[in-house]
């Protein structure tokens, strides 16, 4: 269960539609596509492109795992 929260969970509550346009724009930037036109490619705002990277950005740290470990 520590295993699929830290390769597939959110720290905070994302909505669906933000983890698709995340994983969309993730593969554009893979791909060599500037940060400024991943927005544009998405269709949505540079803004809003900057809450999603934030928002799904958060990765989930395991107890146990800490700095102390």
């Amino acid at each position: 269960m520590l295993h699929f929260l830290r390769d597939r969970g959110f720290l905070i509550k994302v909505p669906p539609s933000w983890r698709v346009l995340h994983a969309r724009g993730r593969k554009l930037q893979g791909a060599g596509v500037a940060r400024e036109a991943v927005a544009r490619r998405l269709g949505v705002d540079e803004r809003r492109w900057e809450e999603i990277e934030r928002a799904c950005g958060v990765g989930v740290v395991p107890l146990g795992m800490g700095v102390l470990g």
